[in-house]
């Protein structure tokens, strides 16, 4: 496997560890912690860099179904982040409200769908081409 893509698996599961401690973090808590934040941050920033490293792997940006996916999930949690932030420097530790933390718990369910789309298309894919 290219090098390249290899860091981008590794960093894309690394996101959703990141993804999911924070998520669930959430879920418990109803707030926008500094935990909270943080570990989406930091999934975010992750979920950045695999897709840049992705792009680069594969020769350029394509618009395919596993990239349509994955482009929809990363924006999807830049969403869930930015209102998480929203919400906390407007009311710091108030709990969440009922449709934002729908919408957290939604949004993480996406991405976690496309991450295993993703990983069966690549390894559907490579079983073709042995």
């Amino acid at each position: 496997m290219n090098p390249i893509r290899m860091a981008a698996v590794g960093t894309v599961t690394l996101a959703l560890a990141l993804y999911t401690i924070g998520t669930f973090r959430e879920h418990s808590l109803r707030r926008a912690t500094g935990a909270v934040r943080g570990f989406l941050t930091a999934g975010l920033f992750f979920d950045v860099v695999a897709t840049a490293l992705m792009i680069v792997a594969s020769g350029g940006f394509e618009v395919t179904m596993h990239g349509w996916l994955g482009y929809s999930a990363l924006l999807m949690m830049l969403v869930d982040v930015s209102l998480l932030w929203r919400h906390w420097s407007r009311l710091q530790l108030a709990p969440l409200p009922d449709g934002l933390h729908l919408y957290a718990k939604l949004a993480y369910a996406y991405w976690v769908i496309a991450y295993f789309t993703g990983a069966a298309m690549v390894m559907a894919a490579r079983k073709a081409g042995s």
